[in-house]
């Protein structure tokens, strides 16, 4: 099974697809797998919003406005932990003050998003230090890739973050 969004190449999965996603449900269970450790270890928390915010934006769909928002505001979180150093831990706290003004997001042209580090890669980590280490590679990787749409991406924060 190859994955719509990523590239991503799993078996065959019994599981639903991605509901709001352009991802497979071979996907999607990797991707299951990576949260419960960013819930469940503590030293791989820290990076829990970059796994988000990747795996969103690259699997994005543009079908309705809640899927419109949430990859605006995933990209919108990248592009400050990968440009400016904030904090990945602060992402839940970015997020709610990107939306208090309630934006009018509107759909990006996504752009090949396969060929890039996955889920899987980070799924592959053996220890805390290499989570962080990949999960930082996937992040930078998938904002990289959205350059053509920075300008807007970088609009929307100073509108929304006041910068």
């Amino acid at each position: 099974m190859i994955c719509p969004g990523c590239g991503l190449v799993t078996a065959e999965s019994s599981g639903p697809p991605a509901p709001g996603r352009n991802a497979s449900a071979g996907c999607w269970e990797v991707y299951g797998t990576v949260l419960a450790r960013s819930y469940g270890l503590p030293d791989h928390r820290p990076v829990h919003q970059i796994v988000v915010d990747a795996h969103i934006a690259q699997h994005p769909l543009s079908s309705n406005r809640r899927e419109i928002a949430s990859v605006a505001l995933c990209l919108m979180t990248l592009c400050l932990f990968v440009e400016d150093g904030a904090d990945p831990r602060d992402g839940a706290a970015l997020h709610k003050r990107m939306v208090a003004r309630r934006p009018d997001f509107h759909a990006l042209a996504a752009p090949d998003l396969t060929g890039l580090p996955t889920v899987a890669d980070v799924a592959a980590a053996r220890d805390a230090a290499e989570h962080t280490r990949l999960v930082w590679e996937w992040g930078r990787a998938v904002w990289a890739t959205w350059e053509d749409e920075h300008a807007t991406i970088r609009a929307w924060n100073a509108e929304a973050l006041g910068s």
